[in-house]
């Protein structure tokens, strides 16, 4: 069920994130790094906001809400909730302007940060939903409206001349003309308090509130390296480091994310229906194949680095791209795994305070080493420093769950396996990592997935046997 949902998911999310590539490509030839830079730093303001006030019920929402139909004090409490958060925030930033007395700070890049930060929100909420119905075509439906409405917007307003401000507003249409049709058939436009379910927003609350911290902590790690090189080397730096940032993690994590949004709500459903064993037996799985998808693109990446960054990036992000590209894949990999394959742990459990610990030591970790090894190594100290917190937090979360008494389904086997068939890959991608051209990265990529597959499809031969012989019972059955 796992491959089959996560297939479905590859499907529908496959097409948005190849949007999503042309369009970073697009944006790094029309922006310069400074404008691009500007657009990280709004983005980055949004998703802390977004991290703080609103994630917690879109995780409440993907871990309490039943397979059952929602009924209408479901989507009425959600709804008002959701409502009286935008009204806080609006209030909050709105403060924040007036305490600035309106010279420092732009109102409206306030105002359009506010305003993408609602977008993202009001969004996730909805897949949050789908997910958790378990409904990965409509969920893709909805995914790649969103990415090619944003391009086609953003591209639209970049020609007129809008630069960075026209790629936010782009964005900005992108998720709100998404979800525009489900906001319709499925929340409505009136508010009927009466239909409030306190005890179901307690509930979302208990689960949801304290992960804030955590979240906050995670945006921290994710988002803290744009600001502190903003401070430190100015915005142009800030836009160089983003795009490859954006490139080469949203490549990696994309297809991690595509894995859980298949992988949790079965772990979920294992947990509730047969109990902690079948649970942990779904983790295990869900972690072979994080690793399975998640190593061979670490390769490809570093292998084909010169090839990506020539097609993908504009001339003036090209060689800060090629030396940061090792590293930021180093970071996605872990950083998939620790949110996906161990944390998972921790959702599964309701157990979301425990969280708060090693996130804690990684946010620490991660703004004083990017703030100690920036002096000396540039942008490649904030990578590093990236990398560092992502391995911090993955070890200080695993002796948690062990000293929590919690076992950790951990593949010894397979990550065996995984690392056998990337060694392989590694050594038959070495000849051509220094090529650089349309026709070389399509060799790389053929080249890659050959050795990769053949070696662990032979050192599988056990699993894929016994996989074949389910199917055929089943097929025989049917």
């Amino acid at each position: 069920m796992l491959a089959r949902h996560a297939f479905a998911y590859l499907l529908s999310h496959g097409v948005p994130a190849i949007v999503g590539f042309v369009g970073i490509a697009l944006y790094s030839r029309w922006l310069t790094p400074e404008e691009y830079g500007r657009y990280a730093l709004l983005f980055a303001s949004a998703a802390v906001m977004n991290a703080v006030v609103f994630e917690w019920l879109k995780v409440s929402v993907l871990r309490l809400q039943r397979n059952g139909a929602p009924n209408e004090v479901f989507y009425m409490s959600v709804k008002v909730v959701f409502f009286a958060l935008l009204g806080i925030t609006f209030v909050c930033a709105s403060g924040f302007w007036l305490l600035s007395n309106g010279s420092q700070i732009d109102g409206f890049l306030i105002l359009l940060a506010l305003v993408l930060s609602w977008g993202q929100s009001w969004y996730q909420l909805n897949l949050s939903l789908l997910r958790a119905e378990l409904k990965p075509l409509q969920y893709g439906k909805v995914a790649f409206a969103r990415a090619v409405l944003g391009l086609a917007l953003a591209s639209l307003f970049i020609w007129f001349g809008y630069a960075e401000i026209g790629l936010l507003l782009g964005l900005i249409g992108g998720l709100l003309l998404s979800t525009m049709p489900l906001f319709r058939k499925r929340w409505g436009f009136s508010i009927k308090p009466a239909l409030v379910s306190l005890p179901l927003l307690r509930s979302y609350a208990a689960y949801g509130l304290p992960l804030t911290i955590t979240l906050l902590l995670g945006m921290i790690i994710h988002q803290s390296d744009r600001f502190i090189i903003g401070a430190m080397m100015g915005v142009e730096a800030t836009g160089s480091y983003a795009v490859t940032y954006d490139l080469t993690e949203q490549s990696i994590f994309t297809l991690l994310l595509i894995v859980n949004l298949a992988a949790f709500p079965l772990a979920v459903k294992k947990l509730d229906n047969e109990g902690e064993q079948a649970a942990n037996r779904q983790v295990k799985a869900n972690m072979t194949l994080l690793l399975a998808i998640g190593l061979p693109m670490l390769i490809g990446f570093v292998m084909a680095r010169e090839s990506i960054a020539t097609l993908f990036l504009g001339e003036a992000f090209r060689e800060t791209a090629v030396s940061l590209i090792p590293f930021i894949a180093v970071g996605a990999l872990l950083k998939g795994f620790k949110l996906y394959g161990i944390d998972i742990l921790f959702h599964l459990k309701k157990q979301t305070k425990l969280q708060i610990i090693p996130v804690v030591l990684a946010a620490v970790a991660n703004v004083g080493l990017t703030i100690w090894f920036i002096p000396s190594y540039g942008l490649q100290g904030a990578a590093i420093a990236t990398v560092i917190a992502y391995a911090l937090a993955i070890l200080s979360s695993w002796f948690l769950l062990y000293f929590q008494q919690t076992s950790l389904p951990f593949p010894v086997k397979g990550f065996v396996k995984i690392m056998c068939a990337g060694t392989v890959m590694f050594f038959a991608l070495l000849p051509f990592s220094s090529e650089s051209s349309a026709f070389a990265l399509i060799l790389q990529i053929l080249i890659g997935i050959f050795s990769y597959s053949v070696v662990l499809g032979l050192l599988s031969v056990k699993q894929i046997r016994l996989f074949l012989r389910k199917r055929t019972k089943q097929n025989e059955t049917a």
